[in-house]
């Protein structure tokens, strides 16, 4: 028996090959502790090629970075794990983490700034990188707003696209730039475009099938930059009608598909609408969900008052979609095929006077959450 296993070893010890198809299985994690056994395997676990041969494996979110506070004046946010029995989950200590300002997540990576500095992520490998400013002349610009676009299944590295108006912009309208890891150097678009002044949410792109899209609650419209032709079309349908007023979407795909998530600050149902690869076809309404006679609702003389925060949608292990709902001291998946709940995770306790069930743009609502996929990319 001995003499087999000491076979197998050499034999998978000479050819790269066959270690390459076993390495690739293994979660990111374990594989930057196996970079260490020999210069083989550090050779390679970093070869460009393996990196983007092991991102062709199918990959979940791992868990979320997820901003919280404990007063008024002192935000800072935190990483929940989805499976806290894996020690590959565990991410590495970053002393400065609660400086940092997290902008989007995207595949694995994070756009991050830090004081005056922009900068990529890896919170896997714990690399990081500054950003080239678009304008290395000034300090800041009068409109900022960048967004982040990574598929190692779609194309080389990691592209920026940023959003210029007004005092860097040849004419009253917006302009584009792309910045490409491949390069390293900001480019300008050719084509520039108008939309009213802050009717388009340029502030959260979301990246999806070389696109990044963005959406304008207010004007009911969505906007996309093509990042194969590297121009912003308006070819999306637009957003479903309003059941009521005070009512957002949010972007958020998932299983393969670009969903709509629908909520009203005081709403008790979420409606889930999906989009096929045909923009021009309209939105499909996938699920409703009413939360009124759940217990994320409190009952009390007469009223009812929400008591938790949709957070995030996300593809759960039957490859269904979930909403992650959040209340005082948890966090928990409400799936939609079947209306079930599961806990996910426990929450810090918050002082009730500071906590607040609201729905995009404030600290507990949507967009303070931010996705973590295991990834050994480059930055």
């Amino acid at each position: 028996m001995r003499g087999l296993i000491s076979s197998s070893a050499q034999e998978i010890e000479g050819n790269d090959e066959l270690l390459t198809q076993i390495l690739v299985h293994l979660p990111r994690r374990d594989l930057i502790t196996f970079k260490l056994v020999c210069k083989q395997w550090r050779y390679l676990i970093s070869a460009p090629d393996f990196r983007r041969y092991h991102a062709t494996v199918k990959r979940r979110v791992s868990g979320l970075f997820l901003y919280h506070f404990t007063n008024p004046i002192n935000y800072g946010f935190k990483f929940f794990s989805f499976n806290t029995s894996s020690s590959s989950s565990r991410l590495p200590e970053i002393s400065d983490l609660h400086s940092w300002q997290i902008l989007q997540s995207c595949n694995g990576l994070m756009l991050v700034r830090k004081s005056k500095d922009m900068f990529i992520y890896n919170p896997t490998t714990g690399d990081r990188k500054i950003l080239p400013s678009p304008f290395p002349s000034f300090h800041e610009t009068r409109f900022m707003h960048y967004s982040l676009a990574f598929d190692p299944l779609r194309f080389f590295g990691y592209k920026l696209i940023y959003i210029l108006h007004g005092g860097y912009s040849k004419e009253d309208c917006y302009q584009t730039m792309i910045y490409s890891s491949e390069f390293g150097v900001w480019n300008l678009c050719g084509s520039s475009f108008w939309t009213p002044l802050e009717m388009m949410d340029f502030e959260h792109g979301t990246y999806f099938k070389d696109s990044v899209y963005w959406i304008g609650n207010r004007s009911k419209t969505m906007l996309r930059f093509d990042l194969k032709e590297e121009c912003v079309k308006d070819d999306m349908p637009p957003l479903p009608a309003e059941p009521h007023h005070y009512y957002e979407y949010c972007l958020a795909p998932a299983c393969g598909y670009m969903n709509l998530v629908g909520f009203g600050d005081s709403e008790l149902c979420v409606s889930v609408f999906r989009l096929k690869e045909d923009y021009s076809s309209r939105w499909v309404l996938m699920h409703s969900v009413e939360l009124q006679f759940t217990p994320l609702v409190i009952r009390k003389n007469g009223s009812i008052r929400r008591a938790y925060s949709i957070i995030y949608l996300i593809e759960d292990d039957e490859d269904e979609m979930a909403l992650l709902v959040q209340t005082q001291d948890k966090v928990s998946a409400l799936r939609l095929k079947n209306n079930t709940y599961h806990h996910v995770f426990d929450l810090p306790k918050v002082r009730a006077t500071y906590l607040h069930y609201s729905f995009p743009r404030r600290v507990m609502g949507w967009y303070r959450a931010f996705e973590y996929i295991e990834s050994l990319a480059c930055v």
